[in-house]
């Protein structure tokens, strides 16, 4: 059975945060059987069953049995690597939180969020892959821990009003009283152990609030590809040329329906298909030549990785990138950008 893995830059930050408080971050992680390649290469991933072992050695050597939610409060923004330009790039903290569940995974391939909308209120509801070697199934504290401790945080960060939970729900018992203080310092609400399932629970309200960015300097290698590409463009006024140029602005991390870019163009979709039939192309066409022309220039940007543009382009699943980059290309990804 395949073991689940975890994108290095979660470790490196792990590791950086016992460095910070004294611990020798090399001696443990030797322990724990991770060996890093630094410089850190871009598709690089450590097996859950090494990060496993992190966790339990930084709970023992910090004596800090919330470790997992005080490095949420204390990670760094490159830590989420492509999720933090995605996360940057969206409009409503709704987004936000679609965007997190899409793209957890290139995170941690054996965690899921759903999102789960009941009237007044919604919450972030984690589950774990059970068809891999998956150490969530044995060790989940900590991992969901830095998940609401992560959430917590951009909330009160990307929202120009401070947002908090309106309750969180945790499957773990009681901690004790300690504890339990950090947790509702931390999360911001009140917590509930002993549950059914663990949540972050928000009032729906809150998913309509505008995002501001926080650094804009997370977005400029990205932006600065989809600027060139439109820069590229010729410049009649057709419709395939405005549908061209909205997909180039709109493609961070989803792909904007047909629908949503005939409404920008103050048309109906029908009339929006006539007018690209009447230009040799339709809306797909167009978007599978974005998508090309845009992973192209991704991925002969240093420290890009092809699951990182993939996710960036709205694919689904990496395999889906795969099969259309040699569809493109002829080649994989990795050995399109080893051949650049």
């Amino acid at each position: 059975m395949p073991d689940s893995t975890l994108a290095a830059t979660i470790v490196v930050d792990m590791l950086q945060y016992l460095e910070a408080r004294g611990l020798p971050s090399v001696v443990i992680a030797r322990r724990c059987g991770i060996d890093l390649p630094m410089p850190l290469e871009t598709d690089a991933r450590v097996p859950g069953r090494q990060v496993e072992r992190l966790w339990a050695a930084a709970v023992e050597a910090t004596g800090d049995e919330l470790v997992g939610l005080h490095m949420a409060e204390d990670y760094s923004p490159g830590t989420l690597d492509i999720l933090g330009y995605v996360v940057l790039s969206c409009r409503i903290i709704g987004d936000v939180l679609d965007r997190l569940s899409r793209y957890v995974r290139v995170l941690n391939d054996g965690l899921r969020v759903t999102i789960v909308c009941e009237g007044a209120i919604t919450y972030c509801r984690p589950s774990f892959i059970t068809s891999i070697d998956n150490y969530l199934l044995r060790r989940p504290t900590e991992a969901i821990d830095a998940l609401f401790g992560g959430i917590a945080r951009e909330l009160r960060r990307l929202a120009s009003t401070p947002l908090l939970a309106q309750e969180v729900w945790l499957r773990r018992p009681h901690p004790g009283d300690d504890a339990h203080a950090g947790y509702e310092r931390v999360l911001g609400a009140p917590v509930r152990y002993g549950m059914p399932e663990d949540r972050f629970i928000l009032p729906t309200s809150h998913l309509a609030e505008r995002v501001r960015s926080a650094n804009p300097m997370l977005l400029a290698t990205f932006e600065q590809h989809a600027d060139a590409l439109i820069a590229a463009l010729d410049r009649p006024a057709s419709r395939s040329h405005q549908v061209t140029q909205v997909l180039v602005q709109r493609l961070k991390g989803s792909v904007p329906p047909l629908s949503e870019v005939a409404r920008e163009l103050a048309m109906s979709d029908r009339n929006l298909q006539r007018a690209l039939r009447n230009d040799g192309t339709s809306y797909q066409k167009l978007l599978d030549d974005v998508r090309r022309d845009l992973a192209l220039r991704h991925l002969s940007a240093p420290g890009t990785s092809a699951s990182q543009v993939g996710f960036l382009l709205g694919f689904s699943e990496p395999s889906a990138f795969h099969r259309a980059f040699r569809r493109w290309t002829g080649k994989a990804p990795g050995a399109y950008r080893a051949a650049t």
